[in-house]
């Protein structure tokens, strides 16, 4: 089985490429979903979160970590191994899969790179990604410059992946890359 990591920073278009390939058949797991399911369902994590922000709200705890370093370290310090259990689950329930795909926001920064044979790295220009997440997510612009800055930069990234879509396109052009990838994946 090969394990194949998607990632990209915010709002590069992560989810889209996603829906290709499982429109293309392939089993993916998205560790954002993973997460809210977490938030939602795991009384260890939502003990965590009452007694460290005083609520178990997304969107609230998001406002504290985006503004304290310290604070989003520790909320990773903590949920990454909860996350990282269902990820191996996830192999291990689809372990007669040729490809198995993991969509990954904070890949490098979590060290999960390290569980991938193959990483594929959406990029996407700067101001566009700003214009999505101030769209997608309702933010001002400073409050979406905020969760830009507080990943790692593209550069970085793409010096650590196997694969780079340019994702400033059109859907079709994603698309079409992701095609492009199944097929230089199925040849390894």
């Amino acid at each position: 089985m090969l394990k194949v990591a998607i990632t990209g920073n915010i709002a590069s278009g992560k989810s889209l490429f996603e829906k290709f390939l499982k429109n293309l058949g392939f089993k993916v797991l998205c560790l954002d979903e993973v997460t809210h399911f977490l938030y939602e369902n795991s009384s260890h994590l939502q003990e965590f979160l009452l007694k460290k922000f005083n609520t178990i709200s997304r969107v609230e705890i998001s406002k504290n970590i985006f503004k304290n370093p310290f604070l989003k370290q520790e909320l990773e310090d903590f949920i990454y191994p909860l996350i990282l259990n269902q990820m191996e689950k996830f192999f291990i329930e689809n372990k007669n899969e040729k490809i198995l795909f993991v969509s990954a926001a904070l890949l490098f920064e979590s060290g999960f790179n390290k569980y991938f044979d193959k990483i594929i790295f959406i990029k996407a220009d700067k101001n566009i990604r700003l214009k999505r997440l101030m769209h997608r997510n309702n933010l001002s612009k400073a409050e979406a410059e905020i969760r830009i800055k507080s990943q790692k930069p593209e550069y970085e990234k793409i010096k650590l992946s196997d694969f780079i879509i340019d994702n400033s396109g059109t859907d079709f052009e994603l698309e079409d890359s992701a095609k492009k990838i199944i097929k230089a994946l199925n040849t390894l």
